[in-house]
């Protein structure tokens, strides 16, 4: 296991050294370095408030869906060690998830997957403020006097917007429909069955079959629980905007600390949101790294903001948003995992 962590971590320095060539290299070291070093301290803390408003305001979220009484910081703790699993495993953002449900289940004594039914019912949630977001963004882009997009561009944004509903429609349907989930689930076991028995002799499918249906029926159970919590689910979508709002002004904040301030609303949620759609692409990197980085400067500039502005606010935006926050994460899971 510690292995496989220190695998992950170089793979994951790697890619962020390689982006950091990408960027300068697109606006030379000495620009870019000369950019970076002209940030306004005091705005670019800022960014940093807004990031953690950001992670307090899902950490809320995921409060106000667990009926046990937990305190924030705890729940903070858990938060951010899942944030950490999620940025280094190619996971398709969800590698922490489990993490945090059994870091949960572990604090108050109670079944994983209950526990997992409100860590993956907060991701959820947190889809519909955010597509509710990105359609706003859309909206005020399209009400911009001279927006005019090309055949690419509008084809672009409707598979992400697609995408994204799909991706929602899809999680709703499973929800909705145990017995579907549970038979793709005994799809996949059946599938990977061959491939698991390779790394470990004597795999008991039925045996491990049997278990993922009750894990399921489990899940369930916690789901429509949280189903019957109204008022909770209404505080916790309150918050969940909040935090996504927080997220588009740390990067608002990013772009005033190098003095940029001709930058419209419609194009930071568009860029935003279509950025962290790209995350859920390429399952090989973890955390979207490398191809969020790569989108949002892209995008940035196709907008019309200069380049020596768009790599060094990507960059600045990328160094709090994932590498500070897989850092503070990496020290909480530590933390967590000593035996008391």
């Amino acid at each position: 296991m510690e292995r496989f962590k220190a695998r992950n971590i170089g793979y994951v320095i790697a890619i962020g050294a390689i982006v950091f060539i990408f960027f300068t290299n697109k606006i030379g070291l000495s620009e870019f370095l000369s950019r970076i070093s002209s940030v306004s301290k005091l705005l670019f803390l800022l960014v940093i408030l807004f990031n953690f408003l950001n992670i307090i305001s899902f950490v809320i979220t995921w409060r106000y869906l667990i009926p046990a009484n937990i305190s924030i910081y705890k729940l903070f703790k858990f938060y951010m060690a899942g944030t950490f699993v999620n940025n280094i495993t190619p996971t398709f953002g969800t590698g922490g998830e489990p993490v945090k449900a059994l870091l949960l289940g572990k604090e108050l004594g109670v079944d994983r997957a209950e526990c997992f039914a409100g860590v993956v019912s907060q991701r959820m949630l947190n889809m519909f403020p955010f597509l509710i977001i990105g359609g706003l963004g859309i909206g005020l882009l399209f009400s911009m006097p001279g927006v005019m997009l090309g055949t690419p561009q509008i084809i672009a944004l409707l598979f992400s917007i697609g995408l994204a509903f799909g991706t929602f429609g899809l999680i709703i349907y499973f929800y909705v429909r145990k017995d579907k989930l549970s038979s793709f689930v005994h799809s996949l076991i059946r599938f990977f069955t061959p491939f698991i028995g390779f790394v470990k002799k004597g795999f008991d499918h039925k045996a491990y079959a049997d278990a993922v249906e009750r894990s399921i029926n489990s899940f369930h159970g916690g789901l429509r629980s949280i189903h019957h919590n109204r008022k909770g689910v209404i505080n916790a979508t309150l918050f969940s905007f909040l935090g996504w709002v927080f997220d588009i002004l740390a990067i608002y904040a990013v772009f005033l600390s190098l003095g940029y301030t001709d930058v419209h609303i419609s194009v930071l949620i568009i860029t935003y949101t279509v950025s962290m759609m790209s995350s859920w692409l390429p399952l090989f990197l973890p955390g979207g790294l490398g191809i969020v980085d790569v989108t949002m400067a892209g995008l940035f500039i196709f907008s019309g903001i200069p380049a020596e502005i768009a790599g060094p606010a990507t960059w600045l935006y990328r160094l709090v948003a994932y590498w500070l926050n897989t850092i503070v994460g990496a020290y909480y899971l530590r933390a967590s995992l000593k035996p008391e």
